[in-house]
């Protein structure tokens, strides 16, 4: 392997990078590969074969097949999932979670179905994964592993010893019908879903999906009368089942998993928080200012097809790095100011620390890592303007270093990191100077703007032109409408 890559062009070093983390994704979720293997396919023969029997030198080969078959789907879920994943930040923790809730939902499917509970193929709440996958990740890992844990199903019947005992057409008939009702659900799910609307969604589609249970009732049984009803009755308390779990499973695994799904981020987002608490108390002009850029940065995300409730939940958090030392920020100043007693070096140490610290300290909360890094990033690596003049000022030669009088960065490495930046540095700025024509406020808009742009601020973070376009516009009408100038009452009395 190749050390350093110094040397190499910008295609060669993303390649080489490419290969190094496939490889350590691979290295990290073989293993669970072949562990989730291994208990499916042992709890499978447990349950619904005769276990004994499928370790003789007779049924040596069927047993082997059933193993290497259940791995290869496996190993194409491990692969499918690293796929979507474009930025590769989270495959590895995004492969175990789905993983974790894959093996527990086969256990569960394969229990209800089994003649030891139910005997019913009907019973099989296989929608558990789906919501879990769909709630904490997304469509495409929510279909995925959903026709994985169907095939595998479906392999696991098939490849019983007693697979005699069982109706083939009856136990893929099952499967794709509890596998089509939670794929509906995922193209008929919106972003930004309550709770109650979920949980109602995924009661509802199950009804819509009966008429396929009735036809492929029809189709793969000849005693009809007595099987229709009790697969409608175990199709649809399948799904019910999975719906209440399902709700259980978010609860754990958004917190195991630290995962920043949308019921989270309403939970993050109420101001009784102890950490937004913690900041309305200690520092409440930041405070303050955080409530403005989290509606600012809302209205962007919408704007550009980012995910409003991330925007607003980073921008209430972006800068509980102050806490540190709120009074050496002027938001929080009233009569007095630390930085007149403090040479400029020292000023700027406190100033860019709490970017440093907020990352600190939401990783102390266990904040969402998206919020973590919004915290360390909103500033970037732009220099802090006031104290380098004053600095300049004091400085006999007028030539100074700018490097250290920086943030220490990094730059935005995302859409909403750029969002903050700019939410933050236009808020700050009016709130200190307002314009007085429209045509002011949005030249001031435009100069902060483009500076940014100019010190290359969002050159690490696939924002484009257009984005930051739609971005200015919508910053300049959602602080003109928050800003918006009030009737004098008293005035108009006088006259």
């Amino acid at each position: 392997m190749i050390d350093d890559i110094k040397d190499l062009s910008t295609i060669e070093k993303e390649k080489l990078l490419a290969r190094r983390r496939f490889g350590a994704y691979f290295v990290k979720c073989i293993g669970g590969v072949l562990i989730a293997t291994a208990a499916i396919t042992l709890f499978a023969i447990f349950m619904i074969s005769d276990f004994n029997g499928a370790f003789t030198p007779a049924r040596a080969t069927a047993t082997s097949g059933r193993t290497v078959t259940t791995f290869l789907f496996m190993l194409l879920l491990m692969l499918g999932l690293y796929g979507f994943d474009t930025k590769n930040r989270h495959a590895v923790r995004d492969f175990w979670l789905t993983l974790i809730v894959f093996v527990l939902t086969f256990f569960i499917v394969i229990t209800l179905s089994s003649e030891k509970i139910t005997n019913n193929r009907y019973a099989m709440p296989i929608a558990i994964l789906s919501l879990v996958v769909l709630q904490l990740l997304d469509v495409k890992s929510s279909v995925l592993s959903t026709a994985v844990l169907g095939i595998i199903v479906v392999i696991s019947f098939h490849f019983s010893n007693r697979a005699a005992d069982y109706n083939m057409a009856r136990v893929i008939s099952a499967v794709i019908c509890n596998s089509v009702s939670p794929i509906i659900i995922c193209f008929f799910y919106k972003k930004h879903f309550t709770r109650l609307k979920f949980l109602l969604l995924s009661l509802l589609v199950p009804l819509l999906a009966e008429p396929l249970v009735i036809m492929m009732t029809l189709a793969s049984t000849t005693s009809i009368a007595a099987n229709l009803l009790n697969n409608v009755l175990w199709f649809y308390g399948g799904n019910a089942i999975a719906s209440l779990i399902f709700m259980a499973f978010v609860a754990i695994f958004e917190g195991i998993f630290n995962i920043a799904d949308d019921f989270r981020l309403s939970e993050l987002c109420n101001l009784s928080n102890p950490l937004l608490k913690r900041l309305a108390s200690e520092a409440p002009g930041t405070f303050n200012h955080s409530l403005v850029v989290g509606t600012v940065a809302e209205a962007c995300a919408s704007a550009i097809g980012e995910n409003p409730n991330m925007a607003r939940c980073a921008a209430y958090y972006h800068d509980i790095g102050k806490l540190k030392a709120p009074l050496y920020f002027s938001e929080n100043q009233s009569n007095y100011n630390p930085h007149d007693e403090l040479i400029p070096e020292v000023s700027v140490s406190m100033i860019t620390s709490h970017t440093l610290f907020g990352e600190i300290l939401a990783k102390q909360s266990r904040l969402p890592s998206e919020i973590v890094d919004i915290c360390r990033q909103h500033h970037g690596t732009a220099p802090v303007g006031y104290f380098y003049r004053k600095a300049l000022t004091l400085k006999e030669d007028g030539d100074l270093a700018v490097d250290k009088y920086t943030y220490a960065g990094p730059k935005p490495q995302s859409k909403l990191a750029a969002i903050i930046m700019i939410a933050d540095t236009v808020e700050a700025a009016i709130r200190s100077y307002m314009p007085d024509t429209r045509e002011e406020y949005e030249n001031r808009i435009n100069m902060l703007v483009d500076e940014k742009i100019k010190l290359k601020q969002f050159d690490e973070c696939p924002i484009t032109l257009g984005d930051i376009a739609i971005i200015k516009k919508t910053v300049m009408e959602s602080l003109a409408s928050i800003n918006h100038s009030r009737i004098d009452y008293d005035k108009k009395r006088r006259a």
